[in-house]
């Protein structure tokens, strides 16, 4: 099957209606066009029928509770699908992606498009594929989950469409919550890359010369390196706008603005390399895809693009095997058996089986990694991230893999120091990030995960780096900023405001505005800002940053009516409720708050945060043991809070509980001996010594 892959791609993209720019752009580039033809972006989505559909739809699927009858008649396709004992009919119109699964879209009404959680496995029988399977997680996906998939985090407009269709408007209404959704082809047509692809056709006729859009050439050469000597690149360096515009879809990223085209800072923000997404040594754990892992490695730094491993037509690899690595790395040095210690022609003599090993993603879709990082076991089992050795070696274990690669490459000069200098002293830190050498994605990362001791310890250099050359390291420095004194941002508002990347413009805008530091002349950057929030506001984090906004304008009542809209999309979605109990809890609606709270408690049970605010709300309502198990509670989900701790001490002594509260003090006194407010409360309620009149 995987061999017939490309006839069957062609064979789908050739009955389907092709994108009128394709057609135009085939006549001049017609081995261009042909090579897209056979590629994936060709048929990424598209119209459920005959030519287009996969899967099975004589068949049916059964699984824990959950029931599809396929249906195929007259050209249409449908499901009749049982959940929870109840039966309704489905009517697919879209099939979405080809290999190595194909997933179908159901219209819902209001404009929404949701991906069915049962998918066909498009791979060769052989290789377990050409069945139905389940893409989510039986005993946690039911309905009225957000993960369900009815629910916000399967939703097509928001979540797919972006980069499935091309030239897409999302076209949501955060007023009246609904999608008129617009695009100019399904797939990722010609313009999707070339953005100017359509008026370069057509001045073409005219025999006139237009550029088709961003310069996406790979340039130069590459010199091959040994192991002693690293590549080298000659001649003009290539494009990095194609990094950029691949990367727009290949990434995971937060939309800025409706506008198509711009740059990735000015249409995109790119997530940083935060947990749960990256293990703490880079790799990637969740559905992040590429880009975030490539921007760290040293090929991206080195000036490798995309095009010089992938045609960006096809897709493909331009070389199999080995042979795509040997462009640059000379085989007589890398692919031979002293260099990997692996028969040849084995899976362990293959570069990308240590260099870029694969995760599987939806059960059967295995992606590589791009940071092309050196195995490293001592530093995977520290950060809990696998090992590429025991993908293979599987009855062996983490402290033989370590053992291995130190007998066998004990000078290897290749291995990441990310996660050591995450948690290295302050001077090593600092050294990382004025070291401009460092990949800036790292360096970013590494600036918002510090922030409050950078900018207690270091306020200068945080300040530095809001004058960076790179965009990225930029906009962090803006999140960062939030820690320093709010005096200190006045000297830097203007131009944070008036930087030419709109990522930027949003961060400076956000912190000045929490800062309660926004220049009175900011109307311009405002109205960015509320574009972008109207944006994002179709999913829950969207939604809760929309009320943080009107809280902090003054608007309390838009803010709760947000913030229970947020609920609504993820009942369990903690920064929305904890935000609404602090605004009830504000306005002294204490039982509201009470019962927002304990909502929360019965979807996360044991949540500490919840816990302990229910405790302080239950003290307002003068609830007193109810208060002071809660707040027991919290601390014993999160002892290592010292806060919880202090107001635990204060609750109990003030309620009569003071023996109870003079030893939890002493506890903490030994736990924290230099927390400043354990301290403080040491002092304040040690016993007054009696002195005679």
């Amino acid at each position: 099957m995987r061999a017939l892959l490309p006839t069957l791609l062609l064979l789908i993209a050739a009955l389907a209606p092709s994108p009128a720019s394709a057609d135009s752009c085939a006549a001049c580039h017609p081995q261009e066009s042909a090579r897209w033809q056979q590629s994936q972006h060709a048929v990424a989505m598209q119209i459920a029928n005959e030519n287009s559909v996969l899967g099975d739809f004589s068949g049916h699927y059964a699984d824990n509770g959950i029931k599809a009858e396929f249906q195929h008649a007259n050209g249409r396709f449908g499901l009749r699908l049982t959940e929870q004992g109840e039966a309704q009919q489905w009517n697919v119109r879209y099939t979405f992606g080809v290999y190595p699964l194909q997933q179908y879209l159901i219209d819902m009404g209001d404009g929404r498009l949701q991906a069915l959680n049962i998918a066909w496995d498009s791979r060769p029988e052989a290789k377990g594929g050409q069945r139905w399977f389940r893409l989510d997680e039986p005993e946690q996906q039911i309905p009225g989950s957000p993960l369900h998939w009815r629910g916000v985090y399967q939703n097509w407009n928001s979540m797919c469409a972006d980069c499935h269709t091309t030239a897409l408007v999302k076209g949501y209404s955060a007023d009246r919550d609904r999608y008129d959704t617009r695009y100019d082809r399904l797939g990722v047509g010609c313009s999707a890359c070339h953005s100017q692809a359509e008026a370069h056709a057509e001045a073409a006729k005219s025999g006139q010369s237009l550029s088709a859009g961003l310069d996406l050439k790979a340039r130069g050469a590459w010199l091959t390196g040994s192991e002693l000597h690293p590549p080298r690149h000659i001649g003009e360096p290539s494009s990095t706008d194609q990094i950029q515009v691949c990367g727009r879809c290949h990434a995971l990223r937060t939309r800025l603005s409706p506008n198509l085209g711009g740059q990735l800072g000015d249409e995109y923000s790119l997530n940083r390399l935060f947990a749960p997404l990256y293990y703490p040594d880079g790799r990637v754990r969740e559905e992040v895809f590429v880009l975030g892992s490539f921007l760290q490695s040293p090929m991206y730094q080195a000036g490798v693009v995309c095009s010089n491993c992938h045609d960006p037509h096809s897709g493909k690899t331009r070389l199999e095997g080995n042979a795509l690595c040997s462009q640059c790395h000379a085989a007589a040095s890398f692919d031979r058996v002293e260099h990997h210690r692996h028969p040849l022609g084995s899976e362990g003599a293959r570069c990308v089986s240590c260099h870029m090993p694969q995760t599987t993603y939806m059960q059967v879709d295995a992606r590589r990694e791009h940071n092309f990082t050196t195995p490293d076991p001592l530093t995977a089992a520290q950060a809990g991230s696998p090992d590429p050795c025991l993908a293979c070696h599987q009855d062996r274990d983490r402290n033989w893999s370590a053992k291995q690669v130190s007998q066998l490459w004990p000078n290897h000069r290749e291995r990441s120091d990310w996660f050591s200098v995450q948690r290295a002293a302050l001077p090593v830190m600092k050294a990382f990030l004025e070291n401009n050498e460092r990949a800036p994605l790292l360096r970013a990362s590494l600036l918002e995960m510090q922030a409050p001791q950078l900018a207690h310890e270091a306020p200068a250099l945080v300040a530095a780096q809001l004058d960076s050359e790179s965009t990225l390291l930029r906009e962090s420095a803006w999140r960062a900023a939030l820690d320093l004194p709010a005096d200190s941002l006045a000297q830097f508002a203007d131009k944070g405001l008036s930087d030419p990347t709109l990522a930027v413009r949003l961060a400076a805008f956000e912190t000045l505005l929490q800062r309660r530091a926004l220049p009175e002349e900011s109307n311009e950057v405002r109205q960015e800002y509320e574009r972008y929030l109207n944006e994002i506001a179709d999913r829950p984090a969207g939604r809760t940053l929309k009320a943080r906004y009107a809280l902090l304008s003054g608007q309390s009542e838009q803010a709760e009516r947000d913030l229970n809209l947020a609920l609504e999309m993820d009942q369990g979605y903690l920064p929305a409720r904890l935000v609404l109990s602090d605004l009830l809890r504000e306005q002294k609606r204490f039982s509201q708050a009470e019962s927002v709270l304990s909502d929360g408690l019965a979807t996360q049970p044991g949540e500490a945060m919840l816990l302990h605010l229910r405790g302080l709300t239950r003290l307002q309502l003068r609830h007193i043991e109810p208060a002071l198990e809660d707040l027991k509670a919290a601390l014993q989900a999160a002892p290592d809070n010292s806060t919880y701790g202090y107001r635990l001490v204060l609750a109990m002594h003030h309620t009569g509980h003071r023996d109870e509260a003079a030893a939890l003090l002493l506890q903490l006194t030994q736990r924290f001996p230099d927390d400043p407010q354990i301290r403080a409360l040491q002092s304040q309620l040690q016993p007054k010594p009696v002195t005679a009149d």
